[in-house]
């Protein structure tokens, strides 16, 4: 009997069987002229004692839709031995949904990744199919089909359109197609149940049957589980019609016994916290009896849409050592973010400290700035979220069933054998999960750590920096204000020299000169002396106040910004305190990889078992070698669980010193903080100061202009005197020859004292010049005091 059967264009063989239907079967097939693998459907007698126009449904269906996520027409030809049509189709490798969500690797469902691509795939191939007005009628993971493509990538593929027929959204039917536990509960009471019910059913009947694909495909069960399965088909078809609105899954675990209800998925489940949060409400809409309350496909797709356009943030909170995946609208800002992150962790946004490439979050991203243009994350390079406010770190695990093997009876069964190497072999997977989770942990914990150490040190650097621009400008601002003191004391000079209109000697003057020079002045006398001198002495002295402040708040910051300095920059104190401890979490970073061999050998000590229960029989020989794989299914058992054990002593042991290392952190990063504060501050002083000295300069510059003048004034006045004096001294001279000469001793000696007079006073004169030309000088240097600040400041507002 020949195994193999053709049609004109193709060839396959009847014992490559890739799925079995109620009216046919898929072989693997080849093109004959180019090779090229594929797959063929072949239809049974009780598809052809089907209506004709029945029989043709499912070629035409094929032939109207043309989607990446539909499993692709190539060729519809006729059977060489006349057994009829056949339908060929491309070759999708990965198998059926239904066979992956049977392995033990996901026996508790997808992981988020592969879930979502079959939740984007399901919607866009459901879209398409309601886009031409058809509906399905057999959605189950058996028809959905994992095809790889020449890249690498995956798309899920729906397939199998026996059941599927052009439908509008407001028709009805009354044909009965479906998978029971797949099936809506009107189509189940009439199919199943066998119940006389004159109901009809429309497209929506399909979102029911999604609903309980993406559960399955969730949690790698069923949503509906009556005690017993399939034969208790009365308490299937009433956990589906009495359940509450918003209730997902309903679970019998006791003959009789009642119905476990649940509003959540449950906790083995692969999804994060955050999809949970999305998937949750999309499956409790599907899964609703109540036309009132029932989705349509509208909804669904929109629903399905917001989920994918999601902007995912991964996300490590370190105080709990608890990884996070955050979904964004794209539309969210900063402060969206900081509240999804208190969903999941009840950290209020004010002490939630984020960092991300070695900076602040805030930094890198405005508060303004939305979530679809925030840089990429992933689950091992996620943002490392501290809590400002507590420093105790507690290590949350997820709430997972404890992980055990179970044995193999002592008599070989192959049967039994077979099904408690599966379950092992399930466990195996679960206990990998349980390594890479917690591996993931320890490195994301000295991820966390050298992250906030670089940050810190950044912090320190930058305020190291910041704290010698201050010093500088604070220098600049005091030497202007020392020039200014040093400026008034001449004013002050200079108005004891020119207060009053006393005579002056010659070696006064030059005492005086030499004062002015010294800057040596008395300062009561000089304040009774002019006017100006007392308002200007009081201006000075506020000046003189808020530089003594500036100059104690500066001195107060930087013992203390030099020793954090010190400490924690270059004596590396974080650092070196980490790394003391790290060795012991070096070994986990191999774990992964262990476990993956492990497992591996797990899996192919059960394929032997499975082959051996195809065989059903054994040899001796056979047997022998059946009973040597269940020992190396113990063995690699134990070595799986050694494994566990000591990856989690690790993270355990890690996790306790990452609590001590947290605690000397936060007082380096609290004083950073605090010193960073004060700095602020003294900016504040100095910029208050500046403005103070330059109201001062005004003041002073106003003063002196005034005094110019005056003294420009008596000077005029003193050489009018002078001429007077001198022609006064030119008439007594020409007297004195007609006096007495009894007279003439006298009159010689008024000359002589008015000739001493006169010559005083050119030489105050000649010393006014020279006091005015010092306060013009004295006036250039207050000019580049001024200068040189203002440029000083630009320089730090632009650093």
């Amino acid at each position: 009997m020949s195994f193999l059967r053709g049609s004109a264009n193709y060839v396959w063989c009847t014992t490559s069987v890739l799925g079995k239907g109620a009216t046919g079967a898929v072989f693997q097939g080849v093109n004959r002229h180019t090779g090229e693998p594929v797959a063929v459907k072949t239809f049974n007698q009780l598809s052809h004692m089907r209506p004709h126009e029945v029989q043709m449904r499912e070629f035409e269906v094929l032939k109207k839709v043309n989607h990446e996520s539909i499993v692709k027409l190539l060729a519809i030809e006729e059977e060489q031995e006349g057994r009829g049509k056949v339908i060929v189709m491309e070759l999708c490798t990965g198998g059926s949904l239904f066979n992956i969500l049977d392995d033990p690797e996901n026996s508790h469902g997808l992981e988020e990744g592969e879930f979502l691509l079959v939740l984007s795939h399901l919607a866009a191939g459901m879209k398409h199919l309601r886009d031409n007005n058809l509906v399905h009628r057999d959605l189950k993971p058996g028809n959905i089909m994992k095809f790889i493509d020449i890249d690498g990538s995956t798309i899920y593929k729906l397939t199998d359109f026996g059941a599927a027929r052009e439908l509008q959204d407001d028709q009805q039917f009354m044909s009965l197609y479906g998978t029971e536990e797949y099936l809506h509960p009107d189509m189940y009471e009439r199919a199943v149940l066998r119940k006389p019910v004159g109901k009809t059913f429309g497209a929506r009947v399909d979102l029911w049957s999604i609903g309980v694909t993406l559960y399955h495909v969730a949690t790698g069960m069923l949503p509906f589980r009556p005690y017993g399965g399939r034969r208790n088909k009365e308490t299937m078809y009433h956990i589906t019609t009495e359940k509450a609105p918003g209730v997902i899954s309903g679970v019998q675990t006791s003959e009789n016994g009642p119905i476990e209800w649940c509003t959540t998925l449950p906790e083995t489940c692969q999804l994060s916290l955050g999809l949970r949060k999305l998937v949750t409400p999309l499956l409790a809409g599907l899964l609703e009896v109540d036309p009132q309350r029932m989705w349509n496909f509208e909804r669904f797709f929109q629903e399905v849409t917001m989920i994918l356009s999601r902007k995912v943030a991964h996300v490590f909170l370190v105080n709990k050592v608890q990884p996070l995946t955050i979904y964004m609208d794209p539309e969210h800002r900063y402060e969206e973010l900081q509240y999804l992150i208190c969903e999941q962790t009840d950290m209020n946004p004010v002490n939630q400290l984020l960092l991300y490439d070695k900076k602040h979050f805030s930094s890198i991203v405005a508060m303004d700035q939305p979530a679809s243009s925030y840089p990429s994350t992933t689950p091992r390079t996620p943002l490392v979220l501290f809590s400002k406010q507590d420093d105790d770190v507690t290590l949350t695990l997820p709430e997972t069933p404890a992980v055990k093997f179970g044995s193999f009876p002592a008599l070989v069964s192959v049967e039994h054998d077979a099904t408690v190497g599966k379950s092992m072999c399930a466990v195996g997977h679960a206990v990998k999960r349980k390594i890479d989770y917690f591996s993931k942990c320890v490195h994301l914990i000295e991820y966390s750590v050298l992250m906030f150490i670089e940050v810190i040190v950044q912090e320190l650097t930058n305020l190291r920096s910041q704290l010698n621009h201050v010093q500088a400008l604070t220098s600049t601002v005091s030497d202007r204000f020392s020039q200014l003191v040093a400026n008034h004391r001449r004013f002050l000079m200079l108005t004891q020299m020119c207060g009053g209109n006393q005579d002056v000697s010659t070696q006064a003057l030059r005492e005086r000169m030499e004062d002015l020079v010294n800057n040596k002045v008395d300062t009561e006398k000089s304040n009774h002396s002019h006017p100006w001198s007392g308002r200007l002495e009081e201006l000075v002295q506020g000046a003189g106040a808020q530089d003594r402040v500036v100059r104690d708040s500066l001195n107060a910051i930087v013992p203390v910004v030099n020793q954090l300095f010190e400490r924690v920059v270059t004596g590396a104190q974080l650092r070196r305190q980490w790394q003391q401890v790290r060795s012991d979490a070096a070994s986990v970073e191999r774990a992964p990889n262990k476990a993956a061999t492990l497992v591996n050998k797990l899996r192919e000590s059960w394929q032997h078992l499975l082959r051996d229960r195809a065989a059903r029989t054994l040899t001796f020989n056979d047997e022998q070698f059946h009973l040597l794989e269940k020992m190396k299914i113990k063995e690699t058992a134990k070595s799986l669980e050694t494994l566990l054990a000591s990856v989690t002593a690790t993270l355990h042991c890690t996790t306790d010193h990452l609590a001590d290392w947290c605690k000397v952190a936060k007082v380096q990063r609290v004083q950073t903080e605090i010193e960073q504060a004060d700095l602020e501050k003294h900016e504040a002083l100095l910029y208050s100061f500046q403005a103070t000295l330059g109201d001062t300069e005004e003041s002073y510059h106003l003063t002196l202009s005034e005094l110019l003048a005056t003294i420009k004034d008596r000077k005029l006045q003193d050489d009018a005197r002078l001429q007077i004096e001198s022609d006064e001294g030119s008439d007594s001279r020409t007297s004195a020859r007609t006096i007495d000469s009894k007279d003439s001793k006298k009159s010689r000696k008024d000359s002589i004292n008015r000739t001493r007079v006169r010559l005083s006073l050119q030489e105050m004169c000649e010393a006014q010049e020279e006091v005015m030309r010092l306060l013009q000088e004295n006036g250039t240097i207050i000019k580049r005091f001024q200068r040189l600040t203002a440029l000083t400041q630009s320089s730090s507002d632009e650093g």
